[in-house]
């Protein structure tokens, strides 16, 4: 649109506008496409669940004895990842004795880091073992990753029988409320276990190796959750 304006203005000069004919014509154009962007949104706050909701989604989730979508879903809650992220979770990129997975090519196209509790350590070893030949850590019957409308759907069949608001991305703000609130991390620290965009020149090295003092608050604030 700006194009077009400035190209018939110019136009218009060389059929003998004057200069000031011109400024004006291209201050109003200007001005045209100012009006026409829309006005910045204010940010909201993510809604989390309250304690007494939250416990009761996972009561849910436990009595239906679906092993694959307990442990789904609490992952969701340990780690904070996007459920683009947890569909994507290859075997190979589980570190069960550092309990932290590799997440590739995370939102904005970034690699990173995320923590699991040691408690939930030995059931995702269990669940991994029980499916040796498995590509994805939560896989289909038809052995296919799962989509990301299929995990909101199932989120969605948990938290309907308690009456709780939830989607999967509901998980990642729970975890990153429970860890500002309880766990002592630094803001830079959980930038990296969440992938939230900044400090991205140091990041991508303190990706590689989380140091220990980070990975020991997390893992004494995760050991209060009880799942």
């Amino acid at each position: 649109m700006w194009d077009e304006r400035a190209k018939a203005a110019i136009d218009r000069s060389r059929n003998g506008s004057t200069g000031s004919a011109i400024m004006a014509q291209l201050l109003a154009a200007a001005n045209k496409i100012c009006e026409l962007r829309p006005e910045k949104q204010g940010r909201r706050l993510p809604r989390v669940l309250t304690t007494d909701e939250f416990r009761r989604f996972y009561q849910i989730v436990d009595r239906a004895e679906d092993v694959q979508h307990a442990l789904m879903l609490r992952l969701l809650f340990y780690t904070a990842v996007r459920v683009s992220e947890l569909c994507n979770i290859g075997i190979s990129e589980v570190d069960i004795e550092a309990c932290k997975i590799r997440v590739n090519q995370g939102k904005g196209s970034k690699d990173r880091y995320v923590l699991f509790g040691k408690s939930f350590a030995t059931a995702l070893r269990t669940h991994i073992a029980a499916h040796p030949h498995n590509r994805w850590l939560f896989q289909t019957q038809r052995h296919g990753k799962f989509s990301t409308r299929r995990v909101q759907q199932i989120v969605s069949k948990y938290a309907q029988e308690p009456g709780v608001k939830a989607t999967p991305h509901t998980f990642r703000h729970q975890a990153i409320t429970w860890l500002t609130r309880h766990s002592g991390l630094a803001d830079a620290e959980l930038q990296l276990i969440t992938g939230h965009a900044r400090r991205e020149t140091l990041a991508v090295y303190q990706h590689v190796a989380l140091d220990g003092d980070l990975e020991a608050k997390y893992q004494a604030t995760m050991r209060e959750v009880e799942l």
